[in-house]
């Protein structure tokens, strides 16, 4: 089973340019915050993956990939919650960090559910 583990880090280490492998970069080890509901839960997860329906809904409707209205930047988790200059202000309150895993380590689940709402 040990040998089964590191074949599972070795492949996961071979997916570092994975959007999920930016914020985790061990295999296993997370465990959903039971405080939050089912609701939230499915938000956060959605959000660490970089999959939302506002960023991937182009795909299903066959449309193109959605722009920021702000600065012209592909829309993406990433953009939304570290790099857009239209929310800094508001994001200011929430979270300091710059880099996509801060955010889902440092920062308090419930805090990153309500910048997003």
């Amino acid at each position: 089973m040990i040998w089964l583990e590191k074949m599972a880090g070795h492949i996961w280490d071979a997916c570092q340019g994975n959007k999920l492998y930016a914020i985790y970069s061990n295999v296993g080890g997370y465990q959903c915050k039971s405080s939050l509901s089912r609701r939230d839960a499915v938000l956060i997860n959605r959000l660490r993956l970089g999959h939302t329906r506002l960023t991937h809904s182009y795909l299903l409707s066959g449309d193109d990939q959605p722009v920021c209205s702000a600065c012209q930047s592909l829309l993406t988790v990433k953009h939304f919650l570290i790099e857009c200059v239209n929310f800094a202000a508001i994001r200011s309150r929430y979270s300091s960090d710059s880099s996509m895993k801060d955010v889902f380590e440092s920062v308090n689940a419930q805090s990153v559910i309500d910048f997003i709402k």
